[in-house]
């Protein structure tokens, strides 16, 4: 089995475990604050040990949840997210994944986010950028949609020095609330952006499907978009040249 069949497996367990099974109690319970610096909540934690059970045959797993889980496999790194955007999630707000991101030779060469609250699923490796649906075996080239009408800030009621610009320079976004799986869409809408502290776990494998695209990634600000026009007005805003 490939690393992506078992990614896709793993996503359909916690698939169906969310959406046939269902949460119970324990899984709305909060944990002690996990590696990447927030509480882990019960549903976080069974997610990642679904995803230990698929992937760590293929290499060592470092996850927002529990950090470092070494593998006998030494030869690849996986950076996991095993639940992007667990607040909506337990929320009951539709928007929350999985972010999956294999490195070989610390160079990221295959990458899986999920929407688990739609079942759309997106995979890129040497045969390019995919989407299709969990469960299903068919997936299409992703292209860029000329019709976008917003962009996507993400963490936007944390924004210092962006939210002021952006609303005097009338440009629309929503803030949906999962960073990885808001750069899976970065093809989609006008732009994602955001401002703020980032950990790998939130930007590895959507760093790996924007690479065709227009990217400022440093200190605090990420931002990406397929329009050139539309990414080099949003960077005038707070960089100068």
């Amino acid at each position: 089995m490939s690393f992506i069949e078992a990614a896709l497996r793993a996503n359909l367990e916690v698939s169906d475990l969310l959406h046939v099974k269902g949460l119970s109690a324990s899984q709305h319970q909060s944990f002690d604050i996990g590696a990447g610096g927030d509480l882990s909540s019960g549903i976080d934690l069974e997610a990642e040990q679904i995803f230990m059970k698929h992937l760590l045959p293929f290499g060592e797993i470092i996850s927002e949840e529990s950090g470092v889980i070494q593998s006998s496999n030494t030869s690849a790194r996986i950076v996991l997210d095993p639940i992007d955007g667990s607040d909506n999630l337990l929320s009951h707000l539709p928007y929350f994944g999985t972010s999956i991101a294999y490195f070989e030779h610390d160079k990221c060469t295959k990458a899986i986010i999920t929407n688990l609250a739609n079942g759309d699923v997106f995979i890129k490796d040497a045969n390019g950028l995919r989407q299709g649906k969990i469960g299903k075996n068919t997936f299409s080239l992703v292209t860029c949609n000329a019709f976008s009408k917003v962009g996507i800030f993400e963490r936007s009621y944390c924004s210092v020095r962006v939210h002021d610009k952006l609303q005097s320079a009338s440009i629309k976004y929503r803030s949906p609330g999962a960073f990885a799986l808001s750069l899976a869409y970065a093809h989609d809408v006008s732009f994602v952006l955001y401002e703020g502290v980032m950990r790998t776990y939130d930007v590895e494998a959507g760093l790996f499907m924007c690479e065709d695209l227009y990217t400022l990634y440093e200190d605090d600000i990420f931002l990406v978009s397929k329009d050139k026009e539309i990414f080099d007005k949003i960077k005038s805003l707070f960089i100068s040249n």
